[in-house]
């Protein structure tokens, strides 16, 4: 099983880098998402190496895998076809939905922490 989740990490690392590398010389909202794909997972490592964290820290990057999971289709779609990209959301989603998000996420934690 141990060698199972390091093959799962390596492919997802190296597709992250891949993906990354590909999005050089692309428009600044596939360089964002590569860049969300890559570091989210490691900020979640980082938030479970430092456990006990606070429910108000813990809450909002657990919940940001959900805009982790959308983003590999969203930036696969404007790797292939740069006109995908829409100047009010970052990674695909509405800029709106990330402000009330992150701001739900940030009240739930500090109403249960």
């Amino acid at each position: 099983m141990r060698l199972a989740l390091i093959l799962i990490v390596v492919l997802w690392g190296t597709s992250a880098l891949v993906a990354l590398a590909k999005s050089r010389d692309r428009s600044s909202d596939a360089k964002l998402t590569a860049a969300y794909f890559l570091l989210w997972p490691a900020l979640v490592a980082l938030v479970i190496l430092n456990t006990p964290v606070p429910l108000w820290i813990a809450v909002p990057v657990v919940f940001g895998f959900i805009p982790w999971f959308l983003s590999g289709p969203h930036l696969w779609a404007i790797l292939k076809d740069p006109s995908q990209s829409r100047p009010d959301e970052l990674i695909g989603i509405p800029k709106a939905y990330w402000g009330w998000g992150g701001l739900g996420a940030f009240l739930l934690g500090l109403v249960f922490g």
